[in-house]
């Protein structure tokens, strides 16, 4: 079984809605790879009640900016997303309907981005509450890994990379030795690296409201590349070596950051 309660909305889908085989096999491979993403990101079994809103917009922008599909690519995941959650809700399989918050989703290309927050990260550190997930995530990103190499980075491969003390300090309390002599500094509880940054946004979520901009691994990397874009003594080869992408891929962002972005700096709230 790809998923919960796949049989039953299998039947569903060609007893009720009348899909032929070749859309249910669409269907099907959205709806896996949104559970995947979804149930393949957590310490523990997670369950189908427990997806909200905002489980679902997580899992769309993942698509969007960390796996680079289309507006109409998207919408369809999104249409496939919806039948199921309505069969599920329609058949007392959940409890609550989570796709009421994001019915008519639109993906527009304006988006507001906080930079430049790379050389304040000890400070941020040092904010009361504030959840390891968040620094470790925000490091990775600002020694230039990919959100998918992030999530697989270890001890040793971030220590000797951090020029601050009091972060290199941060890092070796707040990493799982115990676990492992050279643990994941994003890693499971017990051992082993998260397939997707799912589960460590969630622990994030709060954070957001401390430092005011989203923690997820996708909308970090692209606020860096806009600090990085925004930078005036680079050229473009520094650029593509600094940020590793290639020349269109560069053209696509510096075109964004200058069409539809809006870009404010980082202020730390001991300083606003």
């Amino acid at each position: 079984m790809n998923y919960p309660y796949e049989h039953e909305f299998v039947r569903y889908c060609k007893t009720e809605k009348h899909y032929t085989d070749i859309t249910m096999l669409v269907v099907t491979k959205s709806i896996t790879n949104f559970w995947n993403y979804y149930g393949g990101s957590s310490d523990e079994s997670v369950k189908l009640n427990d997806c909200k809103a905002s489980d679902i917009q997580n899992y769309l922008n993942n698509l969007e900016t960390n796996l680079g599909l289309k507006k109409n690519t998207i919408n369809k995941y999104l249409s496939h997303i919806r039948v199921y959650f309505t069969f599920l809700y329609t058949h007392h399989l959940i409890d609550d309907y989570p796709m009421i918050e994001i019915n008519g989703r639109k993906f527009s290309r304006k988006h507001t981005f906080t930079i430049n927050w790379m050389d304040k990260l000890p400070e941020i550190a040092k904010i009361e509450g504030i959840h390891p997930e968040t620094i470790f995530m925000m490091l990775g990103i600002s020694l230039g890994y990919l959100p998918d190499q992030v999530l697989k980075l270890r001890y040793s491969d971030v220590a000797t990379k951090i020029n601050s003390y009091s972060l290199r300090q941060y890092l070796k309390n707040n990493v799982n030795f115990p676990v492992d002599d050279d643990p994941y500094i994003l890693g499971k509880k017990f051992g082993g690296f998260y397939a997707s940054d799912f589960h460590l946004a969630k622990k994030a979520m709060p954070d957001r409201e401390l430092i005011g901009m989203d923690i997820t691994l996708q909308n970090l990397r692209l606020s860096y590349i806009y600090s990085i874009l925004s930078r005036k003594d680079l050229t473009d080869e520094d650029l593509l070596r600094i940020l590793k992408v290639d020349t269109k891929s560069l053209l696509y962002y510096r075109q964004n950051m200058m069409r539809y972005n809006t870009l404010n700096e980082f202020v730390l709230p001991t300083d606003k």
